[in-house]
């Protein structure tokens, strides 16, 4: 462990407990386009697609505590959207690479976390039928934006206790930073199974993902998540080595593609935005499934907030009802 500025000290990211959760259904992009990491029958983790072939997760679920090593590409498997023992979009990883500084056996310490990414190389192009997520980095101006309300971090992941659910955190703070700036530390928890989830950030009509979740802090106050910079695979600032592995991969990484429909994941989330709609009141729950109701209590919330009202689903609005869910 490692004491950080205001006594916290760093777990690993398997550990905490706690914290609330809005479930969503993984088949709907945004949230198709994160997955399980199956890792040898023994457990797993979370991961997301940056491209076709290619899933970005954390090095330290990748090695067997109980036999000391470090797993074969044959015993990982990525399976995308996953929703109660559900599984239509999936992949064996044929090969995957890590960056060679992570010491699983150092611990949780600042220094070793900044070092705890993985990407894995699919043998199916699966990002085609669930979409992938685009990278974006969090700097000053960004994270005074995201304090300003005017953009909001959410982490979404496979947690111990509802490992076949997808679950989200909608309203996570930034705290602080560890590592200089290429560790996050925030105010949405993690259980067991989160290693490796996205923390993304709904800004602009767009979803991308700003880190990797890696850690836990304790602190006095509680649980705080610590996640890894997605700066350090954006070229032109980024490390030498995690730019090349997310380039073999295929990566976009600023730009992110929602899956075409038709598909068996859908583009548009159309089940969490009634969810959110229900949550702020513009969506009775017994006219959940009529879309004649969705339309009216879209058109409602776009009317009241000064958004063009077409009454329309996208990515871009369920953004919006975020920032308007307390």
């Amino acid at each position: 462990m490692v004491l950080l500025a205001g006594g916290a000290t760093l777990v690993a990211s398997q550990a905490a407990e706690s914290g609330e959760r809005f479930e969503v259904n993984a088949m709907e992009y945004p949230w198709s386009a994160i997955g399980r990491v199956n890792v040898g029958g023994r457990g797993h983790c979370t991961g997301f697609l940056i491209g076709e072939r290619a899933v970005l997760t954390a090095a330290h679920c990748l090695y067997d505590a109980v036999e000391g090593r470090w797993r074969g590409p044959g015993e990982i498997h990525f399976v995308a959207g996953y929703q109660r023992d559900t599984y239509l979009i999936h992949s064996p990883v044929s090969s995957y690479e890590r960056d060679r500084r992570f010491n699983f056996k150092a611990g949780a310490t600042a220094k070793n976390a900044v070092f705890d990414w993985a990407v894995l190389y699919l043998t199916e192009p699966i990002g085609r039928e669930a979409g992938w997520l685009g990278l974006r980095r969090l700097d000053k101006k960004l994270a005074a934006r995201i304090r300003r309300g005017e953009a909001r971090l959410v982490q979404a992941g496979y947690r111990k206790g509802r490992s076949h659910i997808m679950s989200v955190n909608l309203g996570c703070e930034v705290l602080s930073y560890f590592g200089g700036e290429a560790g996050i530390l925030h105010s949405c928890h993690l259980a067991k199974g989160d290693s490796g989830s996205p923390l993304i950030v709904f800004a602009d009509g767009e979803v991308r993902v700003t880190a990797l979740h890696v850690l836990n802090a304790r602190t006095k106050a509680g649980e705080t998540a610590g996640a890894l910079s997605v700066a350090l695979f954006l070229p032109g600032r980024g490390a030498k080595q995690a730019v090349a592995a997310a380039r073999r991969g295929g990566a976009t990484w600023s730009n992110g593609r929602a899956p075409a429909n038709g598909g068996p994941a859908a583009p548009v989330p159309g089940r969490t935005i009634d969810e959110l709609l229900k949550t702020l009141g513009l969506l009775p729950p017994a006219t959940a499934d009529d879309p004649a109701a969705r339309k009216a209590a879209i058109s409602a919330f776009q009317g009241k907030t000064g958004l063009p009202v077409d009454g329309e689903a996208s990515v871009a609005l369920l953004g919006r009802l975020i920032l308007a869910t307390p």
